[in-house]
């Protein structure tokens, strides 16, 4: 009996269960299924209408000056000098010719005397000579009237001793004199002939010792370091005291009335603007300086492409800096493009990365690639970018707003759809 009781006992407790499980599965409450819904994310819209617009293109450029000078220690007649004055500071404006620097100048000034010295002796020569020269001719007419006197008397004194009046050694006495006063009218003549061969070399020697003092007058000059042209000093490089050899720098000058901005063209807008400048079009640029707008223009490109540079270098002209700018000064421009035609001005958080944007359509998304045709700036310091497609249609809808998750055919839901028309500032 006990082992039938202890072989039923678990079977009627399973059966327990059993019961008890079905009667509850019959009693428990009927609840309606749950619907899965699926999320619509909220977005920002815009109302697109492809236009004609000026690209407005960011560019980053650096102030510099195609008229900037460094001026250095003149060539002087001693190795090295000392800086004796220094008349302006660093940042000063100057104007053209005015004073800058004043070298020690006693030894030009006594170089200069000595060549002087040397042009007073040469003039004294030249005088000398051409005095000597009129003597010459006058002493050469007595010298031969004396030598027709030496030659009549020998002719006497020969026939004297003919007739044997006259002796031999009188007769050779007459003869020396003869030869003697030939001799003194030779060399007379050849002092006369050579007289225009030596004033050549006296002329020479002038000309000569007058550059001489011109360069020692001109040594004396450039002891007083001047102003080439006026503008701005950039860097004041010696001091009271100092002592330069020839050659090295005593200060940097550049134009401030020529400033310009070289900035880097990107690659991808080489071909437009190159072919802008070609046509003769005026490109215009704008920047910020201290909250006034400074407006340049693109003059010019670069000769040359530097082989680790990602574009060419454009070089604007500054129209209207009223000394706001500085040599160096790092500048961030606008530059307006040529006219775009069927472009649309959209903020940049509705790009994904670089090419792609999405529409509205029929409450999902759908992605189209796009081409990015520049910026539009529509105040100071904002920028659109502007992008163009051939599946951009009037009066769509396009995301603006950067989901983490979107993609093709996300189910999204417009917020308050608007209108854009952005204002062109290069027109």
């Amino acid at each position: 009996m006990k082992k039938s009781l202890y072989f039923l006992l678990p079977l009627l407790i399973l059966a327990i269960g059993v019961m008890s499980y079905m009667y509850m599965l019959e009693t428990q409450s009927k609840n309606a299924p749950i619907k899965i819904e699926e999320q619509a994310w909220i977005v920002t819209t815009v109302s697109i209408t492809p236009t004609t617009l000026s690209p407005t293109l960011t560019l980053y450029g650096r102030v510099e000056s195609p008229r900037t000078a460094t001026l250095r220690t003149p060539t002087l007649s001693v190795a090295n000098t000392e800086v004796k004055k220094v008349f302006v500071f660093e940042g000063e404006k100057v104007k053209k010719g005015e004073i800058l620097i004043r070298l020690e100048e006693s030894d030009s000034r006594l170089y200069l005397k000595q060549r002087e010295a040397d042009m007073t002796d040469i003039k004294a020569q030249m005088t000398l000579e051409k005095q000597r020269h009129a003597n010459n001719l006058i002493a050469i007419v007595h010298e031969e009237a004396l030598l027709k006197l030496t030659k009549k008397s020998l002719e006497r004194l020969r026939k004297l001793k003919k007739q044997r009046v006259s002796s031999q050694s009188a007769s050779e006495n007459a003869q020396q004199a003869v030869e003697r006063q030939m001799l003194a009218v030779t060399r007379m003549r050849l002092d006369i002939k050579n007289h225009k061969a030596r004033l050549a070399q006296l002329q020479a020697k002038h000309t000569h010792v007058l550059a001489q003092r011109d360069i020692a007058r001109l040594e004396l000059a450039r002891t007083k370091i001047k102003a080439p042209f006026s503008g701005v000093l950039a860097k004041v490089l010696v001091a009271v005291g100092d002592r330069v050899r020839t050659g090295d720098a005593l200060l940097r000058l550049y134009d401030d009335t020529a400033l310009e901005v070289r900035a880097q063209i990107p690659s991808r807008y080489q071909g437009m603007i190159l072919n802008a400048l070609v046509a003769k079009h005026q490109l215009q640029a704008q920047t910020h300086i201290h909250n006034k707008l400074i407006a340049l223009q693109l003059e010019r490109v670069s000769g040359q492409i530097n082989s680790d540079s990602g574009g060419i270098d454009g070089l604007f002209q500054v129209k209207n800096a009223y000394g706001l700018l500085r040599l160096g000064e790092f500048l961030t421009l606008y530059l307006n493009l040529p006219q775009q035609s069927r472009v649309v001005a959209l903020p940049y958080e509705a790009v994904y990365g670089i090419n792609r944007i999405y529409k509205l359509v029929e409450g999902r998304m759908k992605g189209l690639t796009i081409e990015r045709v520049g910026e539009q700036m529509i105040e100071k310091g904002k920028t659109k970018i502007l992008v163009r497609s051939p599946e951009l249609k009037s009066e769509e809808q396009v995301i603006i707003t950067q989901l983490p998750n979107a993609m093709e055919g996300l189910k999204v839901k417009a917020s308050s759809p608007s209108s854009t028309h952005p204002p062109n500032l290069s027109n």
